[in-house]
């Protein structure tokens, strides 16, 4: 799975949770398992990133490219965090904000 289908998949996360109460009990499971699934391949990413970093033999401009990376994942698990924590307490009136 690319950075691309991550977006996507947070994306439909974050449409589904947006449903709010026409969201299902069976929906909402799908998706938590989804959004923890993603978070998962999200903190592996990161850790691997790291692990390159970690290696003396890359050069600035590589490191660059990889610290962007690593940002990246970042914020799509922070992203997806979001979802998670909305899904295990929506909000009275408004499941999105959580």
């Amino acid at each position: 799975m690319g950075i691309r289908d991550f977006i996507q998949h947070l994306e439909e996360h974050q449409e589904r949770l947006d449903r709010g109460p026409a969201l299902s009990d069976a929906e909402r499971e799908v998706t938590l398992r989804e959004a923890e699934t993603m978070v998962g391949m999200a903190d592996a990413a990161i850790k691997e990133l790291e692990s390159v970093l970690d290696n003396r033999r890359i050069n600035l401009p590589e490191e660059h490219a990889i610290r962007f990376a690593q940002e990246v994942f970042v914020y799509l698990r922070d992203e997806e965090e979001k979802v998670k924590e909305a899904l295990r307490n929506p909000a009275p009136g408004n499941p999105a904000e959580a």
